[in-house]
């Protein structure tokens, strides 16, 4: 029974050893800006809580910074990635306020990269008297239905002339949830293990590839899709009740601009959009003459980096203008 207790107890110990070495191994070869799994755990654990807001799921904690992608991040007091902004808004300002995920946080791109902020400083470039604010609420792995409980329990409080849903194709995902799992929150190695795994399940399992995956969110009665649709609805509405201009821009998928696998899932948005009665932009036409490799913030990662951020950007401040005149000295 002894030499039993002993050969479990130097089992465990080993495996301990191992993890321990593996694990030392990832930190060192495995911390660098090439590995998004890596850096975008990295970014949930340092910046993100859970949330409070009913339905927010998660949310970025205020003052928090750090580098990732090789970026600098700083988050503000109120949980943006941008300046600091009044409650009240400037009697010379137009505020424009821009919800989304990911792409719309900037993600790998610097912080004079982002879709936002080079939104701003075209809106701003010629001097005029009237000035804009572009406000980027942008959090990563969020989705509409997330995106749109923070606007409607916090957001609104900026009162906002016009706001901007910045729609990409996998905000219709069901809301994740933070996992309490030890590993999973605290080691390398783990996060390592899970991306390889998850590689090896779809070349071999047929667990499927990106495009059936992103094509798949959006099959009939999809839970994640259901409740995009409903958030968009409730947006709407809620917009509509406070005079705030709603427009819908839906962001391509990078990895293959033209001809571009996702066009029925754009059709679906815009249909939405018109049936609410909501402007909407794609803003495929802005890129889909591009390499999509020069788009991105990495060779592995497909976040729109400066150039893609310049590009949308453009064609935002086109579709504002002529959607919303009233606001846009010529």
């Amino acid at each position: 029974m002894k030499n039993f207790v002993f050969g479990v107890l130097m089992a465990l110990v080993s495996l301990f050893v191992v993890f321990g070495v593996f694990e030392a191994y990832v930190r060192v070869t495995q911390s660098d800006v090439n590995n998004f799994d890596i850096e975008m755990w990295r970014y949930a654990r340092d910046v993100k809580r859970v949330s409070e807001i009913p339905g927010m799921g998660h949310e970025h904690v205020p003052h928090r910074s750090g580098t990732y992608m090789g970026v600098p991040v700083e988050i503000n007091s109120v949980g943006w990635r941008d300046q600091e902004y009044d409650l009240e808004k400037p009697s010379n300002r137009v505020r424009i306020m821009m919800l989304g995920d990911s792409v719309t946080f900037g993600w790998g791109a610097p912080p004079e990269g982002i879709t936002s902020n080079v939104l701003e400083s075209i809106l701003n470039r010629d001097g005029a008297p009237q000035q804009y604010e572009v406000l980027n609420t942008g959090i990563g792995n969020t989705n509409t239905a997330m995106q749109t409980a923070y606007f409607l329990h916090e957001g609104f409080r900026y009162r906002p002339d016009i706001v901007v849903l910045n729609y990409f194709i996998n905000d219709a995902e069901p809301t994740p949830s933070r996992t309490q799992n030890v590993f999973v929150e605290h080691s390398y190695a783990a996060v390592f293990l899970a991306g390889r795994l998850d590689v090896f399940m779809r070349s071999y399992f047929d667990r499927g590839d990106w495009l059936n995956y992103y094509r798949n969110l959006y099959v009939e009665n999809q839970s994640g899709w259901v409740a995009a649709q409903q958030a968009i609805r409730q947006l709407v509405e809620f917009c509509r009740e406070q005079d705030i201009n709603l427009m819908v821009v839906n962001y391509p998928e990078l990895h293959q601009v033209s001809p571009y696998p996702f066009a029925q899932v754009t059709e679906r948005i815009a249909t939405l959009a018109e049936i609410l009665d909501v402007p909407f932009l794609d803003l495929l036409p802005a890129v889909e003459h591009e390499e999509p490799h020069s788009l991105w913030v990495t060779p592995t990662d497909a976040h729109p980096n400066g150039k893609a951020g310049n590009l949308f950007a453009r064609r935002l401040q086109k579709a504002l203008t002529e959607n919303f005149p009233s606001f846009f000295t010529p």
